[in-house]
């Protein structure tokens, strides 16, 4: 009986991970024959397994369906029932299910095998979730994020814009025209859309700048694929340049462009690329890559979890990270001002590309400040920073 359920719930799991994996506009062919492996090995193994290899197998699949299954749930309770998304509903009781199998199985056999064995599931049940399920549930949950609804433009001012990335992707947006005779391109971070950066836009606006905020691929109303971390966002930016350059009103020698979190990742990475960039500010910038992670901690502890997470996105997303931030940093010859706060991390991250730009480009860390969220904790501070900095470089 143990048996018949674990096979049928892999199967429901199996049958959403395919629709993940070619339906809702994407083709994820990787993720697909990894899915169908990892499935057809779990089922021909589960029946000759111990009980407690069994019980692991169960919950590491459980696991992994009922994250799965939860982010299609947020989704539809967030944005209203959605048929693309309804058989994340099964997925996520399959989920219950196979933990529940995992709980049953134990206690099925509770008093058999050794007392070394029973002593020893624990610890290695524990080293299990933090190198592998771990991992690999952090990198299903970030490649889900599921497009969230766009609202009306900050006001009359704005006309709503479509333009192809580099690549061909069209892409949504917002723009308004400058009226100081330089204009700002700016990039939201993972998991959000335009509407992360109203915030940055209407500061700059005040002061005159003319912005173009937009949804990056896979985000509120731009085609494409999801990326949190930004791969692929690169594309998005040359577009977003050269639709701004074919502008009338806009001088290609005053265009700069401000990024959040995983925008400014994306912003360290194309601008050394791109000198029609007069200027840059990333607001939260970090690691774009698993090789960026590498080049801030060395080898330590942290680092193969790590690399799993990484290379769980590359799978479920069919994309690649792409160059190492401190050697594009280095490349860098527009005005840069890098701002951190938040995290430790993210201000190491940040010393680390000040002392790869030699002097170029001007760090100001605010340690008490949230993740981005200084235009909102130091509002005066921040806007006389950023637009002062906008003013001088433009």
């Amino acid at each position: 009986m143990t048996r018949l359920v674990f096979s049928a719930a892999t199967l429901v799991a199996l049958a959403h991970a395919l629709e993940d994996a070619f339906l809702h506009g994407t083709l994820h062919v990787v993720a697909a024959a990894i899915s169908v492996a990892a499935a057809v090995a779990a089922l021909a193994a589960f029946p000759r397994l111990r009980p407690g290899l069994r019980a692991a197998l169960a919950f590491g699949f459980g696991a992994l369906a009922v994250v799965n299954g939860a982010l299609h749930v947020r989704h539809m309770d967030a944005n209203g029932f959605d048929l693309g998304h309804a058989s994340g509903v099964l997925v996520l009781a399959a989920g219950v299910v196979l933990i529940g199998v995992a709980v049953w199985i134990p206690w099925q056999h509770r008093g058999e095998g050794s007392w070394k064995s029973r002593s020893a599931a624990v610890p290695l049940a524990v080293l299990a979730s933090l190198f592998v399920l771990g991992p690999v549930i952090l990198g299903i949950a970030d490649s889900h994020k599921f497009r969230d609804s766009i609202g009306a433009a900050p006001d009359a001012a704005y006309e709503t814009v479509r333009f192809p990335a580099a690549d061909g992707v069209e892409l949504a947006g917002w723009y308004r025209p400058t009226s100081n005779g330089s204009t700002v391109l700016l990039a939201h971070g993972g998991g959000s859309d335009r509407e992360g950066s109203v915030a940055h836009a209407r500061m700059l606006a005040r002061h005159g700048y003319g912005v173009l905020l937009y949804d990056a691929r896979g985000a509120g109303e731009s085609d494409g694929r999801q990326n949190s971390y930004g791969w692929g966002w690169t594309r998005d930016i040359e577009g977003a340049l050269d639709f701004l350059a074919a502008r009338p009103e806009v001088d290609r020698e005053r265009i700069g462009a401000l990024g959040l979190s995983t925008g400014a990742d994306a912003l360290l990475e194309i601008a050394a690329e791109r000198p029609d960039l007069g200027a840059v500010v990333t607001d939260g910038a970090a690691a774009g890559s698993f090789e960026d992670w590498r080049r801030l901690r060395g080898t330590e502890i942290g680092l193969p979890p790590g690399w799993l997470m990484f290379k769980t996105i590359e799978v479920m997303t069919s994309s690649s990270p792409g160059r190492a931030l401190e050697d594009q940093v280095a490349r860098i010859d527009s005005p840069l001002l890098l701002i951190s706060a938040g995290t430790e991390e993210e201000q190491q991250f940040n010393v680390l590309y000040e002392e790869a730009s030699g002097g170029h480009a001007e760090h100001w860390s605010l340690p008490t400040a949230h993740h981005t969220a200084a235009i909102r904790e130091v509002a005066s501070a921040y806007e006389r920073k950023v637009v002062g900095f906008f003013d001088q470089a433009l």
